[in-house]
């Protein structure tokens, strides 16, 4: 972790606890060691901060879009950030590299299927990319939702779920099938955790 990670952190710690009054529920389904996938729904630019307060470990390396990479300052500070491209829309080979190279190095890697954000919190349509990797790194896949406000009062939710259950279709060969079978889980249970995010009853304790 560097210094650029740990005074964002001090500073995100801050806003996400004291302003924004983030809570989590579901922490214990995460595994207590790395590698792991984390899935998350994506309506903010604030959400790859607030996964990364869910995560034990301290550091999540992420997948961002290229475009954000256009910019030397925001190259910077994303690569410090343990930040990577991947192009929207196609299939990215050297992103997949260096996400299963992550996990490899037993790093927790953060991924928002929808590639894209939706204000609304709705769930979109996820991309085939996420089916792809989650078949070739044989890691734990954790679903996540992220709820509320990014604001003063916002009262900021995570929602963790269990780790998908996905052995069998790792079993099967990579087709559209089993590719499309493993979208309809992760979308499945994020779906489900925006249900549990919606009940403040779930977050009375801070976990």
């Amino acid at each position: 972790m560097n210094i650029i990670h740990r005074l964002t952190g001090v500073l995100i710690d801050f806003l996400y606890f004291r302003l924004f009054g983030l809570r989590f529920c579901g922490r214990e389904n995460l595994p207590e060691h790395a590698p792991y996938i984390l899935l998350a729904n994506h309506r903010s630019m604030g959400d790859p901060f607030a996964l990364g307060e869910v995560c034990r470990q301290g550091v999540v390396y992420f997948m961002a879009k290229e475009e954000l990479f256009r910019n030397p300052i925001v190259r910077w500070y994303i690569t410090k950030m343990h930040g990577f491209p991947v192009k929207r829309g196609k299939a990215d080979l050297a992103a997949m590299r260096t996400a299963l190279q992550v996990l490899k190095d037993g790093h927790v890697l953060g991924i928002f299927p929808e590639g894209t954000r939706h204000h609304d919190g709705k769930i979109g349509e996820l991309e085939t990319g996420i089916s792809v990797l989650a078949l070739k790194a044989d890691v734990p896949v954790v679903p996540v939702y992220l709820g509320g406000a990014y604001r003063v009062g916002g009262k900021l939710r995570a929602a963790v779920g269990k780790p998908l259950d996905l052995d069998d279709l790792r079993q099967k060969r990579p087709d559209s099938e089993t590719l499309n079978a493993v979208k309809e889980r992760v979308s499945q249970a994020l779906h489900a955790l925006q249900a549990v995010a919606s009940d403040e009853k779930n977050f009375q304790k801070k976990g």
